[in-house]
Order: structure tokens, then sequence, then C-alpha cells
């Protein structure tokens, strides 16, 4: 009796270390794997800022644009983010006989899809879109300005070249449009524009 309770128990003994051996290595490769797809996700999910500098035309005169962005890359292939723009250069015109000022600024969401990419040269298509108010200043007259809001989108083209793993610049170009302009006689038509862009970005790659 007690014989055969002690092969019972040598018998459990053994089966315990041979499902030790044999499934420890597993969980070890899954604990393994499980700890790659998190530095995977971790290093997919990095901050990014930037700065890009637009050519437009306002009023069908021309002038420059400033926008600062930044969010996070969610993705290799793509980024979502907030941007805020202003008018660099107010535009100087004439409205009725009557000598204005205008200039126009936006907060917004961006994405951006980043279709191609070959070494450190890549291809990517940024969409915004946001609300702001455009000033329209009178010149000569007291208490003149007015604030128009508006909803505005843009979608670009952009060709990119990542200098290091921090710094990426590009050029594209694209085409703006707005939604609400109406004050002082002027139309959405007056402020839709195409540009061109050149940026800088901050960001590991």
């Amino acid at each position: 009796m007690e014989l055969g309770a002690t092969r019972r128990l040598a018998v459990k003994k053994f089966f315990t270390l041979f499902v030790f051996l044999f499934f420890a290595p597993a969980f070890a490769e899954i604990s393994s794997l499980n700890d790659s797809e998190n530095a995977i996700v971790s290093d997919e999910n990095k901050i990014f800022l930037g700065f890009e500098a637009n050519n437009i035309l306002l009023l069908e005169d021309g002038s420059l644009y400033f926008s600062f962005h930044g969010g996070v890359k969610i993705h290799p292939q793509f980024r979502l983010g907030m941007y805020a723009a202003t008018v660099a250069n107010d535009v100087n015109t004439k409205e009725h006989g009557k000598k204005i000022s205008i200039d126009y600024n936006s907060l917004g969401i961006l994405a951006e899809y980043k279709p191609l990419q070959i070494g450190n040269f890549s291809l990517s298509i940024p969409v915004t879109a946001g609300a702001g108010f455009t000033s329209i200043n009178t010149k000569g007259e007291e208490h003149s300005k007015a604030k128009d809001g508006y909803f505005v989108a843009d979608a670009a083209l952009h060709f990119n070249y990542q200098i290091n793993p921090s710094i990426e610049i590009g050029i594209g170009g694209g085409y703006r449009v707005f939604l609400g302009i109406s004050e002082d006689d002027f139309e959405n038509s007056d402020f839709n524009t195409p540009f061109g862009a050149f940026f800088i970005n901050w960001g590991e790659r």
C-alpha cells in the first residue's frame, strides 16, 4: 500500500515537472511577445510638433500664413493633432473707396496620412478643419474693427525628407476653403485660396 502511494507521488511529481518544463518556455515566449507588442505600441505613440509657412492669396493679394501644429503619431502612417494659424502680414486694399486692413486666425484639428515611404523620403496627405475669425479694420475710422466668424478646411500633398530621427522637413501645396465669410460684403470666394507650403516637424521617427 505504501509502495503504491509512493509510486503515485513520484508519478505526480514527474508529471508536474514535465508540465513545468514543457510550458515554461511557451509562457516565456508569450510574455516576450506581449512585451514586444507593448514596446511597438509605445514606439508608435510619439508626440510631434511642427511649424508651417504658406504663401496664400487673400482678396487676390499675396500674403503669408503661419501655423503651429502638434499631436501624436498613433501609427507609422498616421498622425493626429491640432493646429493654430494666423495671417502674418495684413492685406491692405480698398473696398467701396475705403482703405481697409484684413487678416484672419483659426484653430482646429489636423490629420495626416503617409501612404508612401522610401528610405528617408515620404509622401503625405495632411487635412485640417477648424474655425476662426477675420479682422477687418477700416483705416481712419474709430472702432471700425469687425470680427467675422467662419469655418475653414484644407487638404494638401506634402513631399517629406527625414534629416535625422528627430527632424523632418518638406514642401507641398494644397487648397483652403472657407464657409461663413459675410462681413463688409466679402464672400467665401474672396478668401478661398491655393497655397504652397514649407514646414518642419520635430518628433522621433
